[in-house]
């Protein structure tokens, strides 16, 4: 993930860690291991700094150098259905099994399945490299629009 964007986009908006934490409800520590990239965000509170920016999480987290400001925000709940469904159709318009896409991501097949049945939220780092390595955007796969 793209750290710097993370901490480009503070500065710009000329707010510190710890304005940014109390909007996502975390310790200032847990938001600056997250821009040190110490640690790994979650989807959800990526989600969250993507509409507090009102940018794409796909320039949040560097699959895009497009930094347009959105129109609106989007909501800040994930439709885990929904994001299982766009996981498995981006599969499937690629013809892959989900053996493919866990070897790709080095997962477990199981974990794949998971995701797509939606019986968890895929992990940031999967749904990154999911993104990367299948060219389609994050935010797509949010069901961000």
């Amino acid at each position: 993930m793209n750290f710097e964007r993370l901490r480009q986009l503070r500065n710009l908006e000329g707010i510190t860690q710890q304005n940014i934490a109390d909007v996502l409800h975390v310790q200032r520590a847990t938001y600056a291991g997250w821009e040190t990239g110490k640690d790994i965000m979650p989807l959800r509170q990526l989600n969250k700094i993507a509409n507090n920016y009102k940018v794409s999480l796909d320039y949040v987290t560097g699959l895009s150098n497009d930094n347009r400001k959105m129109k609106s925000k989007i909501g800040d709940v994930i439709d885990v259905n929904l994001v299982s469904e766009n996981l498995k159709k981006t599969r499937k318009s690629k013809a892959l099994t989900q053996k493919a896409v866990a070897d790709a991501l080095q997962t477990t097949q199981s974990n794949i399945h998971k995701y797509e049945t939606g019986k968890c939220l895929i992990t940031t780092v999967y749904a990154l490299e999911f993104a990367k390595h299948f060219s389609c955007s994050l935010d797509d796969l949010l069901g961000r629009k």
